[in-house]
Order: structure tokens, then sequence, then C-alpha cells
């Protein structure tokens, strides 16, 4: 795989992944170093783009299109589809953002935990994961990794089913309900 090199447009990448979203019924996700795109708000998903600034030359009206796209997707969490994103605790403390912004992040979650079709779980520090890519699994069919050379996907039965396991893995190494819910509180800054 080469690296992605010239100008990278977010906001087509972002409608994308809303469609795949929108034909979907399921989706599993992992995330060990930012919060998952669904679960951003608006504050938090700038200062992710904002550091793509890093990586790729992108335009400030390109990273608002994209923003928009990305906080439409939020839409989706309706009690029709089914989301199950699993988290470490170390996504949830990278200092992408300020204080205030991950503060507000942090309290987005906590009320995320209450959506219909939602399950969040986390990972808590401390814990050894053998798993160095953020990766999620749309109706079970369809593996999306983000790399830094770009945008790869699965569709192959015999590698999706082993990202199954993997997620299956994860999903007995993280916290959910009660236990999630005090961990999250537990990292939101004063």
């Amino acid at each position: 795989m080469e690296f992605a090199t010239g100008t990278v447009e977010l906001e087509p990448l972002q409608n994308g992944i809303l469609e795949l979203l929108r034909s979907a019924n399921y989706l599993q996700a992992f995330e060990n170093t930012i919060v998952q795109g669904v679960l951003q708000t608006e504050a938090y998903a700038r200062s992710v783009f904002e550091g793509v600034r890093g990586l790729y030359p992108v335009s400030a009206d390109d990273i608002d299109a994209a923003i928009k796209a990305r906080m439409v997707r939020r839409e989706l969490i309706d009690g029709k589809r089914q989301f199950e994103i699993i988290l470490t605790e170390h996504a949830l403390t990278a200092p992408l953002a300020s204080e205030d912004v991950m503060r507000g992040q942090m309290a987005h979650l906590l009320e995320c935990l209450d959506l219909p079709g939602m399950t969040i779980g986390v990972i808590p520090r401390g814990v050894v994961l053998n798993q160095p890519w953020a990766f999620s699994i749309t109706n079970s069919v369809r593996v999306d990794l983000d790399q830094y050379g770009g945008p790869l996907t699965v569709t192959d039965p015999a590698a999706v089913a082993r990202f199954r396991g993997v997620f299956d893995e994860l999903r007995g190494l993280a916290v959910y309900g009660d236990d999630v819910r005090a961990l999250i509180t537990g990292l939101m800054p004063a």
C-alpha cells in the first residue's frame, strides 16, 4: 500500500461513511486512539479534523463540510440500527482538544449510554491489548480500517470472520453498564 499524497477531501469520505451507515442494520466498532465518529461532539470532531492537517492539506471549508456530515450520523442512532462500540480508556483521555471540549465530549458519551440501540464498552487502562488498529464491522460482512496510508475495506468472508473474532475478544476486555458510566465520569476533566 502506498501512502496517500496530495489533496484529500474529507467531505466525500464522511458522506461515504454516512451512506454506508444509512444502509446498515448493525455496526460494531473498535477505537483505540479517538472517540468513534458517531459518538463525537461537533467541537471534538473539529479538533480531530484539524489534526488531519498535519498529514494532508485540507481546507477550512472542507473541514466544516466534513463535520456537518459527521454530525448527521448521530441522527442514525434511532433504535432501528444496533451500534456496539468499544473504546479504550486511552481514546477517552488522549489530549486531542481543550479540557472544555473533552468535558463536553465525556458528557455526551454519558448521554449516549442511554440511547436506544447503542452499546458502549470501554477497555480500562492497564488491560493488555494486542489490537493495534481501529476497525469497524458493518452488518457482519464488511470491515473498514482507517490507517495512515488511507482507508482499507475488507469483504473476504474468512477475513471478516477473523475481525469478528477479535471484536468478541475485545468485548470480553471492556466494561459496560454502571461500570463504564463510573469510568467515564471519573475521567471527566474537572
